[in-house]
């Protein structure tokens, strides 16, 4: 077993930008490397590499592993689906049997957009915790999740997230997420989001918020703006530019798949326009094409609204999950829950080129 700091930095390893003054955003990374004697090869001697990457802004190491399980094949969710239709957010339901938002926050009970409906969730984990459902129908696949959907959705959540503040501005810390079957964490199978908020920042919020403060002191800009410029320019992991959303691969990723996108503009999705949400609907929408044509159909995605914070730049990160099957694998660890030590099951760089024809 053997491990160390690979090879110098190779050209392209070190993005500099020059403004009024020099900075730079290291990439930095790690090879290791485990020899064993494989009984796969005769008990010839193998080498397994494993690269550690950290990521540039919070330096949190992630783990990139080249080797994997084999896809299960496409899961028939038509059985599950059945047995389960008729919950709480099926239309039949919804409207009778989910809870209102106090007058005082939204005077009609609920937040209607298109086929979206938005409502308090009944269990909570914060001080404002809510609930988007998607769509009347009770299961979607991957590629029936449509930029239509989403953008109702996300309209919706924003609308709740624009009434709250105005009710206690002090919730400054936001997200939305989707947390989509059993592997993602979802305990009910209908489509929906969960927009919660809060006058303390999350972890992950808190970290974003601290390394890039810290950034924007010593070089005077915007940390993803420094970043989409460089990611450009290197043309390793910039997917695509949707209106004045940039999405891109992670260098150092959460988790599988990750996707990334930052608004340029923007730290809180309280001032989105029509354009961005679309824009934002769009490259989720996409990401999600692609995860079906690999066999994937569990995700996660969150989206971290801050307001009041001119060093942040909103970010919104999309993960898969171990696809869905009897005796699913889940894909957390105790290097992931008990060491946060991230990984991912594919170079970030593969995932670029492979992904960018779904968002053309």
């Amino acid at each position: 077993m053997k491990g160390g700091l690979g090879c110098p930095l190779k050209k392209g390893d070190i993005g500099v930008l020059h403004f009024i003054r020099t900075m730079e955003i290291k990439f930095e990374r790690y090879h290791l490397q485990s020899d064993l004697r494989s009984p796969l090869e005769g008990f010839e001697t193998v080498s397994v590499p494993t690269e550690v990457r950290i990521d540039p802004l919070t330096k949190r190491r992630s783990r990139i592993i080249t080797w994997g399980l084999p896809s299960p094949g496409k899961f028939d969710f038509s059985n599950m689906a059945e047995e389960s239709k008729g919950c709480l957010f099926c239309p039949e339901n919804i409207f009778q049997k989910t809870p209102q938002f106090i007058k005082e926050i939204v005077p009609e009970g609920r937040v209607c957009i298109g086929r979206a409906v938005g409502f308090p969730n009944l269990n909570p984990v914060g001080s404002y915790g809510s609930v988007v459902v998607l769509c009347h129908e009770h299961f979607l696949s991957l590629t029936q999740f449509t930029s239509e959907i989403y953008e109702e959705g996300l309209t919706a959540a924003i609308e709740i997230i624009r009434r709250t503040t105005a009710f206690d501005p002090d919730t400054r810390y936001w997200q939305i997420s989707q947390n989509f079957l059993l592997p993602g964490g979802s305990t009910i199978l209908h489509p929906h989001l969960q927009v919660i908020g809060d006058p303390i920042p999350t972890n992950e919020i808190e970290w974003l918020l601290d390394a890039s403060s810290s950034y924007y002191q010593k070089n005077g800009t915007v940390y993803w703006k420094d970043l989409i410029q460089i990611e450009k320019e290197l043309g390793k992991r910039y997917i695509a530019c949707i209106g004045k959303v940039h999405w891109y691969v992670s260098f150092a990723p959460t988790g599988f798949n990750e996707v990334c996108a930052s608004a340029e503009g923007h730290g809180s999705v309280a001032t989105f326009g029509k354009e961005e949400i679309a824009s934002l609907a769009r490259g989720i929408a996409s990401t999600l094409k692609y995860y079906d044509e690999k066999g994937l159909n569990s995700f996660n995605f969150s989206v971290y609204s801050i307001s009041g914070e001119a060093h942040y730049q909103l970010l919104t990160r999309i993960i898969s999950r171990a696809p869905f099957q009897p005796y699913y694998l889940n894909d957390w660890t105790s290097f992931e829950t008990l060491h946060s030590e991230l990984t991912s099951n594919i170079i970030p760089e593969e995932l670029c080129r492979e992904i960018q024809p779904y968002f053309a």
